[in-house]
């Protein structure tokens, strides 16, 4: 084997990083790979180009939305193959929804479908329907999602304005805690902290929140602070990836 391809291995494991909002997951990923090959490259003193099958070999262990900001678990070498354990495990987040609009997409990056009174809505409404938010709930994901129909994923529909070949399927899913941490009635906004099991959609949250509410909702910012035992404190900054490499194997 060459030194060129021997890099794709040449480090192993599984760290975080904080990706700022605004990112793809894959924006990020590609990031932190071409990063770490070119730090690589020059330390192991190679001049060949490196092609993208010559890289770090590199995946993700769970997407964070364009929207969201936060920790984002990275397997690098033989750490892609526990990126798995990460899919299922708990997860916290910091939530801002906004009620009395609904959109497609259930978030502020969609188009606004319905929009309803927000009369009834204050603190103690709030309160008074999270109980039943908690424990194991049926949701449905929202159909601008990495869903897989029939090979295809629902995203790919409604961006192309297909009709689905049929509905998304509700699904079982753990909410572990939800409190309300802040609430706005001048510009009916809340803030909440979520702590859950895998497959939970904060976006698919909101949307059956103000619904429980008599109203609508839609979430407008996303901040994932921990998944398993990755926090925000120990999350790489992707922006100075460049230069934190040195601390991944010392």
């Amino acid at each position: 084997m060459s030194s060129v391809r021997s890099l794709r291995h040449a480090l192993n494991g599984v760290f975080s990083v904080y990706k700022p909002t605004g990112w793809t997951s894959r924006e990020a990923v590609n990031k932190v790979q071409d990063s770490l090959s070119r730090q690589l490259q020059a330390r192991l003193e190679m001049t060949k180009k490196l092609t993208q099958r010559d890289k770090i070999k590199i995946g993700h262990g769970g997407t964070l939305d364009p929207l969201a900001e936060g920790v984002l678990i990275l397997g690098v070498g033989d750490g892609c193959k526990k990126l798995h354990d990460y899919l299922q495990c708990t997860k916290e987040y910091i939530v801002l929804a906004k009620f009395g609009q609904a959109t497609d997409s259930y978030d502020s990056q969609g188009t606004i479908t319905h929009s309803g009174s927000t009369d009834n809505i204050n603190q103690q409404s709030i309160l008074s329907i999270l109980p039943q938010f908690k424990g194991e709930i049926t949701q449905i994901p929202p159909i601008y999602s990495a869903i897989s129909i029939q090979g295809k994923r629902a995203y790919d529909y409604a961006r192309q304005g297909i009709e689905l070949p049929k509905p998304i399927e509700p699904r079982k899913v753990q909410i572990l805690a939800l409190e309300l941490m802040e609430f706005h009635d001048n510009n009916q906004q809340a803030l909440f902290r979520v702590e859950c099991g895998g497959g939970t959609y904060m976006r698919s949250l909101v949307h059956d929140i103000g619904h429980a509410l008599g109203s609508y909702a839609h979430m407008t910012g996303l901040k994932r602070t921990r998944q398993n035992t990755m926090t925000i404190e120990n999350s790489l900054d992707i922006t100075s990836i460049d230069k934190e490499i040195v601390n991944l194997d010392q």
